[in-house]
């Protein structure tokens, strides 16, 4: 790699690079950023797509989590894995928990289940597994690498699924489940409308954390699977609203 794609590299951490204004930064002419770029998807560094280039989803971590929390997402998503049916089909949402999830069906590779989401990291760990991948269209959001807007919303309307499986930015115990974008919580509103039951996989942090938009109240989840450091008092609000909750270890215990 020459030092050119690897500026070229640096300028992705924006989220996404344009021809045009790259080609003139680094003094090149567009078909010379062309030929870059597709040296760099070749190596699965970038992914391009009209006009430019985005970071390749298989190198994308939707947050930065310490590993203790990293630990924790997985053992939810370990726990969720034995509730999900072979011929079950989900929409699965965007998040590193979802991610998470995600790399544990493709690990285990044994349940050639369908799987939607909107969600490019989520399509892209599921790349090489039995399952079925049905990505959705729509508006991208370069910081995360998933699809929203009117089309992904027009998209889903046309699925049925038994699941769908999703994380949260906030959540608190008396009023439900919230994230902090507004396109995303119109997705999320209209996922629960094709699903038979609901899922949050969340860990304990979030709870008591505001976020800008509620997209499920608490009559509208029938799962939640989080870590043993969830309140008690939280725990019994839940339960009488008529979720089930499943608990895994919090890391270090």
């Amino acid at each position: 790699m020459h030092q050119r794609q690897k500026k070229i590299l640096d300028m992705l951490q924006s989220g996404r690079v344009e021809i045009r204004s790259a080609a003139l930064e680094l003094g090149v002419t567009e078909m010379t950023l062309r030929r870059d770029l597709k040296e760099l998807e070749n190596q699965k560094l970038v992914l391009r797509v009209k006009g430019g280039a985005i970071p390749h989803p298989a190198r994308y971590e939707p947050e930065t989590v310490v590993p203790g929390q990293l630990d924790r997402k997985f053992a939810i998503a370990n726990a969720l894995f034995l509730r999900i049916l072979p011929a079950d089909s989900i929409f699965l949402s965007t998040g590193s928990t979802s991610l998470a999830f995600a790399k544990v069906i493709a690990r285990r590779n044994v349940l050639p289940m369908t799987v939607i989401t909107n969600s490019l990291p989520v399509a892209s760990a599921l790349f090489r597994s039995c399952c079925k991948v049905i990505l959705l269209g729509g508006e991208l959001r370069t910081n995360s690498l998933d699809l929203v807007g009117p089309i992904a919303e027009r998209n889903l309307e046309e699925y049925h699924v038994n699941w769908l499986i999703s994380g949260c930015d906030g959540a608190f115990s008396d009023y439900g489940f919230y994230t902090s974008d507004v396109s995303l919580s119109n997705l999320e509103k209209k996922s629960l409308r094709i699903a038979e039951h609901a899922a949050i996989i969340a860990d304990s942090t979030k709870f008591g954390r505001r976020a800008l938009t509620r997209f499920a109240s608490l009559k509208d989840i029938d799962l939640l699977v989080t870590d043993d450091d969830f309140s008690p008092a939280d725990e019994a609000k839940l339960k009488k609203a008529g979720i089930e909750i499943i608990k895994v270890p919090a890391s270090g215990k």
